[in-house]
């Protein structure tokens, strides 16, 4: 007799499920930053921030799962490991986004009396 299959992590289904929501939610904030009304960053994106905080907590809590997956024992790892690859690659790009768009802010809304706001208004 052949002994039972381990079964797969519920934990790693979880995370893997988890990661995956946050990273359709990091395209479409990637998607809208990016688009030429938010690139200038003229006016404060408040629904485009929300989104990438919602979707930077996503990552964490599927980073948080997936550790947890591979904790388990006699439980298949396979979506656990991909769920936390998935996921600290998805942080480190939306740290990367947001960069982006403090980036852009800066260059939009000069502090006054900096030397580059002196250069933009004469």
């Amino acid at each position: 007799m052949t002994p039972p299959s381990s079964r797969h992590s519920a934990l790693g289904i979880a995370a893997l499920v988890i990661s995956l929501c946050g990273l359709v939610m990091f395209a479409i904030s990637a998607h809208v930053a990016h688009t030429p009304a938010h690139a200038e960053m003229r006016e404060l994106p408040v629904l485009l921030l929300v989104v990438l905080c919602i979707s930077i907590g996503l990552a964490v809590l599927a980073t948080l799962m997936g550790i947890g997956s591979l904790l388990q024992h006699r439980r298949r790892r396979v979506t656990g490991v991909l769920a936390l690859g998935l996921a600290v690659t998805l942080l480190l790009a939306q740290l990367s986004l947001g960069s982006w768009m403090r980036q852009q802010w800066q260059h939009s809304h000069p502090l006054a009396g900096s030397p580059g706001s002196l250069t933009q208004r004469a």
